[in-house]
Order: structure tokens, then C-alpha cells, then sequence
């Protein structure tokens, strides 16, 4: 390993290693802070990164770490429309951000059904772009069994989808 990987895990441990302490810090807070704490860690953390990729990655992390944070605490769609956009904007790692993120549009939008059709079409192009993975892939598994498990819900069922579309077209 290079010098400059070396570097690079260990800055990208420390930013894990912060944003998990912060995670904890904030189990109870309200969204609000929860929100402004993250986006200041944000900063302190892209002031430390070398080079383009490390700063969209921190982007990306935070902003799935935000994410998490409206959805753990039933945020309205106000907070978590926001926190939604903030990643779409920004793009995914891979296809196993994408599934978790749409899985956890999914689940929260079960509490909030008028946003059930877009959450049904986030979890439809996720799976699509899952699709695409080779079985040999680390997490085809896991993101395989996760998307399997939504699917088993009434609310996102493919049964659910292909008889919309039947009816949809009479």
C-alpha cells in the first residue's frame, strides 16, 4: 500500500469513527439538530480531504447519515424531501446506497402514503439498476434478501404493481 492510500484510509476511518460517535451523540435530538450537526461535521471533514472523490464520497456519507436521521425519527416531508434530494443530487456509491436509500424512502413513506407512488418508483429503478450487479458481487446477497424482504410488503409488492398496470389499462 502507498503512502497516499495509507493516508487515505486513515483519513477515511477517522471520518467514519466521527460520524458514528456523532450518530450516537444525537440519538435523541431533535431533527433540526441532528441535521446542523451533521453538516458541521461535513465541513470539518472536507476541510481534511485530498482530492475530488474524497469530498463527493464525504458529501454522499453525510448525507445518507441525514437521511437516516429523518427517517428514524419520522420526519415530516419537509426534512426528509430534503434530505432525500440532498442525496439524489449527489448521486450513489454503487447500486447497494441506492437500494438502501430507496428501501428507506419505501419504509418511511408506509407512514406517509401520499408518498407511496414515488417511493414505489425510486424502489422499481433501484431494483433495476440492482439488475445489473453479477451474482459474484460481495453484497449481491445481502441487497438480493433486502430488496426481497420490501417486496414481501402489500405496499410494494410486484403482484401490487403488475395489477395497477392491468387495471391502468382497460
Amino acid at each position: 500500500m502507498s503512502q497516499e492510500d495509507a493516508e487515505f484510509q486513515g483519513r477515511w476511518m477517522a471520518g467514519a469513527d466521527a460520524i458514528a460517535k456523532l450518530y450516537v451523540a444525537l440519538v435523541d435530538a431533535p431533527f433540526e439538530e441532528y441535521e446542523r450537526a451533521f453538516l458541521a461535521l461535513q465541513r470539518e471533514l472536507l476541510a481534511l480531504v485530498k482530492t475530488p472523490w474524497e469530498q463527493v464520497e464525504t458529501r454522499r456519507r453525510i448525507a445518507e447519515e441525514i437521511l437516516l436521521g429523518a427517517f428514524g425519527l419520522n420526519a415530516p416531508w419537509s426534512d426528509f424531501g430534503r434530505a432525500l434530494r440532498r442525496i439524489r443530487r449527489l448521486g450513489y456509491t454503487d447500486v447497494e446506497r441506492r437500494v438502501h436509500v430507496a428501501i428507506l424512502f419505501a419504509r418511511w413513506a408506509k407512514g406517509h402514503p401520499e408518498h407511496l407512488p414515488a417511493a414505489r418508483r425510486m424502489l422499481g429503478l433501484a431494483e433495476r439498476h440492482f439488475q445489473s450487479l453479477s451474482s459474484e458481487h460481495a453484497q449481491y446477497g445481502d441487497v438480493k434478501g433486502s430488496l426481497e424482504l420490501i417486496r414481501q410488503e402489500k405496499e410494494f409488492s410486484h403482484s401490487r404493481v403488475t395489477a395497477r398496470r392491468t387495471s391502468s389499462r382497460r
